[in-house]
């Protein structure tokens, strides 16, 4: 037997065992999955159940003996189960199902009811009336004591048939790459062994992430068509890892800047909530508690949109212009700012004239917080003057500090991008991104910011906004 057949033999027999074992390996992986993915869903449907239970017996629309009676439970079974695909089940102290959500009383008795009474949850694969099912069973804690439990059954019938359908679709695929991988390497078996050489060579060299490698074939052949192949899949690799790395880029700076105005927020509420222990007026607690609530609700917010980001996949930071009195956001601003201005013995002074511009009210007010906390970190100032007025067509605000100012070799480099600078200076106080997010948000809003400093002599800020809809 030529070296030909025996290298196409033995290049048969090692396809088709990867391939069965991908088989196996992919259709435990997707059916694993999928349970976990379900069991997490649950989960979290648990919680939320949870939530509105503790909530209906905190009312008192009924008391906790009767959440786990039978006069109540199968009430609130059903409940929990509309716009649902799964059914409900409350079981009490006894292990005894007390609610259904539907009329039917398949798996009642399980492993699973035991293990939730005993403070923990339980996850198991069972099967009724040819039906899977996979029961998700959780305790009920209240006032520190199991006192009944959930029981979630999850019909994984339309999850086998997915499976199923999957794996038709996978022996179909793999019988057709194993068909072409055949003929392929029957051929090219038979070619002489020095191009495959140097492909073997080049390979190598991709393996390790070095796409540089061209190879050239003289021959018009097979090995000329895979030699071309290989050099353009090496040019579409350099290619998608040059643009994976600039996507990575811009994402970890959106994701830099998001977690950089979670500080503000979260400082404004640490100083309401000193200030309200030296508080004694019941309004001026009052006035605190409702900024606390504010900036909590902001926080939310951005939290909100951080998590959307995430599952669109988008960085690009949104505006949504109206029209606002411009003096109205800094008092706003320098109302929920006045706790850390007031422990850093910061004297303001502002002057503002009526000034109506188009902005979007939560963008400017972290530029604002941005820019004003600069001055109290950084510049160890000790007044701030803020000034709003008309000037060229546009509303323009100042914000002047008194500090140490900025050497002038370093403003040129305060509003790149952090990816871009080669020495900015990360502490506990500072991770050097306000200022270029503030060039951001300001451009998105069709404004600008420009800065003017001098050493020892104070910074001023200017700020743009347009009279006008850009839109």
């Amino acid at each position: 037997m030529g070296l030909r057949n025996k290298l196409f033999i033995q290049h048969a027999v090692i396809i088709v065992m990867l391939l069965a074992v991908m088989y196996f390996i992919v259709n435990h992986t997707l059916s694993r999955s999928m349970i976990e993915r379900d069991t997490q869903t649950l989960s979290q449907y648990f919680a939320l159940h949870r939530i509105e239970v503790l909530k209906i017996v905190n009312d008192k629309k009924i008391d906790i003996e009767q959440l786990f009676s039978g006069a109540y439970a199968p009430l609130i079974a059903s409940h929990l189960a509309a716009n649902s695909n799964f059914q409900v089940q409350l079981f009490d102290a006894e292990e005894t199902i007390v609610g259904n959500s539907e009329d039917m009383d398949n798996l009642l008795k399980r492993g699973d009811i035991g293990t939730a009474l005993a403070g923990q949850t339980a996850t198991v694969l069972a099967e009724a009336d040819d039906t899977r099912y996979l029961i998700y069973a959780a305790p009920f804690w209240y006032e520190g004591k199991i006192v009944g439990g959930f029981r979630y059954l999850l019909n994984l019938n339309q999850h086998m048939e997915t499976l199923a359908q999957m794996r038709y679709w996978f022996i179909g695929v793999a019988l057709g790459c194993l068909l072409i991988s055949l003929l392929a390497s029957y051929s090219i078996f038979s070619i002489l062994m020095k191009p495959l050489h140097d492909l073997k060579q080049a390979l190598k060299r991709v393996s390790v992430g070095d796409f540089s490698k061209r190879v050239t074939v003289n021959s018009r052949d097979e090995i000329h068509e895979l030699a071309n192949n290989f050099n353009q899949m090496s040019d579409a690799l350099e290619q998608h890892i040059a643009m994976l790395r600039h996507e990575q880029g811009k994402q970890k700076a959106f994701y830099d800047n998001m977690t950089h105005e979670f500080k503000t927020p979260l400082t404004s509420i640490i100083g309401f909530s000193e200030l309200i222990a030296k508080l004694d007026r019941l309004d001026d607690i009052r006035t605190c508690s409702g900024y606390i609530r504010r900036e909590s609700v902001r926080l939310l917010d951005m939290m909100e949109e951080l998590l959307q980001t995430s599952l669109k996949g988008n960085e690009a930071w949104s505006v949504r212009l109206e029209r606002a009195e411009l003096s109205e956001v800094i008092a706003d601003s320098l109302r929920i700012l006045k706790p850390t201005l007031d422990k850093s013995s910061i004297e303001t002074r502002v002057e503002v004239a009526p000034c109506e511009v188009y902005l979007d009210p939560a963008r400017t007010r972290q530029v604002l917080f941005n820019v004003i906390d600069n001055a109290i970190k950084h510049s160890q100032c000790t007044r701030l003057r803020i000034a709003v007025d008309e000037r060229e067509g546009r509303g323009r605000v100042r914000i002047a500090d008194n500090g140490k100012g900025i050497p002038e070799r370093d403003l040129t480099a305060l509003f790149a991008p952090s990816e871009q600078r080669s020495s900015r200076v990360i502490s506990a106080q500072s991770h050097g991104l306000g200022l270029s997010l503030c060039k951001q948000l300001m451009e998105l809003q069709g404004g600008s910011i420009r800065i003017e400093s001098r050493v020892h002599r104070g910074t001023e800020v200017e700020l743009l906004f347009n009279l006008y809809n850009p839109m």
